[in-house]
């Protein structure tokens, strides 16, 4: 998770989300890192505010790094750079533009930090499972049905034949997540093209899987076990198959550099935030002094007059990338979101992607689930979060017309051992992993080991890891971004013989 995450621009704290503050959180989760903090940025790139409208007057074209030149109308905001050197602004805009013009498929990681229990929200209904999963989890466990005061119950999944089901708390409704949306929603029928979320409910690497906070988390970034491996999976495909001048090809929306994105060569960035242009005229009331401008502004002088042409002009190239960057942010995003951080990151990322600067990739962390203790307590209300935000928004990126080009991944480090520890589970081997869009081949992806003591891992403790992180990816590269996959995760498994696009 982002250690800014919770400052307001002046560096107040805000309000932390809802369950954070109630995690129990082992010392090694506290002091692990998801960002590649040992690299710097190799510069600070501005983006102009002309950015969100495609650059319309065009690119502006200045001397190397000269900012004064470059904003002429100011910043939306600043990307941190990395990558071998330094690059043009401009030639990174140009490229920008010109790969908006035609653009590729994208991709939203989204990792649950700390180890996300997935027996909690994707519950084994069926018997035996169920029969093995209540004996192991009497105190923390979901029942069977609809929620009573003291236990959340589950809402089968269509299309797993009676096998799973959601926990109340993350679905739809009254009485659940209290809202119109949620994970059942998103799921559907889970018959793949009649559902949007497709689920591996037991991944984990095959070898070397671990259950330290620093080494899973960097065989996942890596995609390999290999601890001579500097570059994360998406930073080599980017290295062999991205833009060698747009920084923003990669975006982790972070004050840091995801390590899943770190390159050799190809230039990537850290986005922190997306600031708003718009006139402001103090004790105005309720009129709003952008339309105002835009009106004065498109009155001609007389043509003698160059001078107050040229201010016009410059006023009215402002008014229309404010009325451009207001159409973005204020885009109907069906229920809306929750508030909370994550919402403030996913609105972010449809922001980019709906501004075609040629963003390929998106990378978010978000919350704390290394419950070994008060895991109802903190992890529900995440769960109710995570919930209605990639529900919220799914509506936002088609509202803006971009949905059927983004699939988002959601995967954690871990997952938590099978029997509780009293009001917590500690850190397991498999846990779950997600894909989301429109053009997912969604339902169940996975295969499911079962939770019987003879069927887990580490000497009956873990639930064992039916399907490898690598799997996956291989298929996000062959079927989403395009590419070799053995070119990217050399000594993979063999990918499964389910299409992960419909």
């Amino acid at each position: 998770m982002d250690r800014n995450d919770h400052q307001t621009h002046e560096g107040e704290q805000k309000p932390l989300d809802p369950g954070f503050s109630e995690a129990v959180i082992c010392a090694d989760c506290a002091r692990s890192d998801s960002a590649a903090l040992d690299i710097e940025p190799v510069d600070h790139m501005p983006i102009p505010i002309e950015a969100v409208n495609g650059f319309a007057d065009g690119v502006p074209r200045v001397r190397r790094h000269d900012r004064k030149s470059f904003l002429k109308n100011g910043a939306l905001g600043m990307a941190a750079v990395y990558g071998a050197s330094k690059i043009d602004w401009t030639e990174a805009f140009e490229a920008a533009k010109a790969e908006a013009a035609e653009p590729g498929s994208v991709l939203v990681c989204l990792y649950l930090n700390g180890g996300f229990d997935g027996m909690q929200n994707f519950v084994p209904i069926a018997n035996p499972d169920f029969g093995h999963y209540s004996t192991a989890r009497p105190n923390v466990g979901r029942a069977l049905g609809a929620s009573a005061a003291n236990q959340v119950g589950t809402t089968a999944m269509p299309g797993t034949g009676g096998r799973f089901g959601f926990a109340n708390v993350g679905v739809s409704g009254v009485g659940n997540n209290e809202q119109t949306v949620g994970f059942d929603t998103i799921w559907g029928n889970g018959s793949g093209a009649g559902a949007d979320m497709a689920l591996w409910p037991a991944v984990n690497f095959f070898q070397n899987s671990s259950r330290s906070h620093f080494d899973s988390r960097d065989y996942w970034f890596r995609g390999t076990t290999d601890d001579n491996t500097e570059t994360g999976w998406l930073g080599r495909w980017l290295d062999l198959y991205g833009s060698k001048t747009n920084p923003l090809q990669a975006v982790s929306l972070s004050s840091n550099l995801s390590k899943q994105i770190r390159t050799t060569r190809a230039p990537v960035s850290a986005v922190s935030n997306l600031n708003g242009v718009e006139f402001d005229v103090s004790n105005s009331g309720e009129t709003d002094a952008t339309e105002v401008m835009g009106a004065v502004s498109s009155v001609q002088a007389a043509k003698k007059n160059e001078q107050l042409n040229h201010a016009r002009e410059a006023y009215n190239r402002t008014v229309r990338v404010a009325r451009a960057l207001k159409a973005l942010e204020n885009a109907p995003a069906g229920a809306g979101y929750p508030q909370s951080s994550l919402s403030t990151r996913l609105q972010l990322a449809a922001t980019l992607i709906g501004a075609g600067l040629g963003t390929r990739i998106v990378t978010i962390d978000w919350g704390s689930f290394d419950n070994h203790a008060n895991i109802l307590n903190s992890m529900d209300p995440q769960l109710t979060t995570l919930s209605h935000a990639l529900a919220a928004f799914q509506a936002d990126l088609t509202a803006r017309g971009v949905e059927a080009k983004v699939v988002t991944m959601v995967f954690t480090e871990f997952g938590r051992r099978v029997e509780q520890n009293d009001d917590g589970t500690d850190h397991g081997t498999a846990g779950p992993m997600m894909l989301m869009g429109s053009r997912v081949n969604g339902g169940l992806a996975g295969d499911w080991p079962g939770i019987a003591p003879a069927q887990r891992a580490r000497r009956g403790d873990d639930l064992r890891a039916a399907n490898d992180p690598r799997q996956i990816y291989a298929q996000v590269v062959s079927e989403w971004l395009g590419g070799d996959p053995n070119a990217v995760l050399p000594g993979r498994p063999a990918a499964t013989a389910r299409p992960i696009i419909g």
